[in-house]
Parts: C-alpha cells; structure tokens; sequence
C-alpha cells in the first residue's frame, strides 16, 4: 500500500505533455499504482519503504533526495505511458482527441516514453549502485519482497534477463 504519493498531477503535466482533461482521481489512481509496481520492482522493497517513510517523516539524507528525484520522473513517465494506453482505448478518447490522435501518433508517443524511462532507470541503478549508505539498504540480507537487482534490464512490468537469454527449464 501506498502511504505517500512521489508525485501529482501537477508534477506530472509540468514534465509530460498529457492530456489535461482526465479526472484528477484517476490520474492519482495511475500514480499509486505505477509508484507501487514500477518504482519498487526498479529500487526492491527495501529501499523503496525507506524512502517511502523518509519521504512521509520528512528526513531525507542529501544523497536521498537526489535519488529521490531520479524516481520522481521516471514515476512521472511510467504514469504517462499508462493514461497513453487509456487513451488508445475509446473510453479514454472524447470526439476531438479521435479526430486528432490516432494510433500512429500515440504509438510514437509511448515508444519515446520507454526510450527516456529506460535511460532514467538506467541512471536510478547507477545512482543507487554509486552511493555505498543507498546500496546498503537496498541489498540488506534482510530484505523481503521485490529484491534489488543491479543488472536487472527494466521495460515495464516484463522482466528481460541480462543475458537476453529466457530460461529454458520451465517446467509446468
């Protein structure tokens, strides 16, 4: 569960360009559930929960904040790519985004946004890999849930292995 939200919808039409029609519920709605999903598979369980509550009591280090800011925006464009994906759909469409948006131009959209949240993500490991007290808590023996992984290669919610190579022992 979510006890605070990284960003708004203000934040999140100051640095994307999306449409500002939709319910401000629903964005919020996106935000929660890309900000639990998303940014703690990216960062695991344990860093994301310290964050999260140095975030709610208001004590994050200087080295914090600037990872802090790194999740900002890429939560910023993992929300964008998901109200794209609403807006493919005719719920998300009003009569004058159908007659000025089409498939084409919402597919180029969403294709820059996973090129930017790639080289994002790629900075928010690099960052958390770089900096011995953040690489600390987020590979804690301890640690429960979604595990930090460095050389995890992250594209929403599928998992690439490092190597490009599935496992091929599946068994059913």
């Amino acid at each position: 569960m979510v006890s605070v939200i990284f960003i708004d919808d203000d934040y999140l039409y100051k640095n994307f360009p999306v449409p500002k029609r939709l319910d401000r519920a629903a964005v919020l709605s996106i935000v929660q559930l890309e900000q639990f999903t998303s940014l703690q598979d990216i960062v695991g369980t344990c860093l994301y929960e310290h964050i999260e509550n140095a975030v709610d009591t208001q004590t994050l280090t200087a080295s914090e904040e600037g990872l802090f800011k790194i999740m900002q925006y890429s939560l910023c464009l993992f929300t964008a790519n998901s109200i794209i994906s609403i807006l493919r759909t005719q719920f998300g469409a009003t009569k004058n985004e159908e007659a000025e948006l089409n498939q084409y131009s919402l597919d180029a959209i969403s294709s820059t946004i996973q090129s930017k949240a790639a080289y994002i993500n790629k900075r928010m490991l690099d960052y958390i890999k770089n900096d011995a007290t953040i690489y600390a808590i987020a590979t804690d023996a301890d640690c429960t849930g979604d595990l930090f992984q460095e050389d995890d290669v992250y594209q929403g919610s599928v998992f690439y292995p490092l190597d490009g190579i599935a496992p091929q022992d599946c068994a059913e």
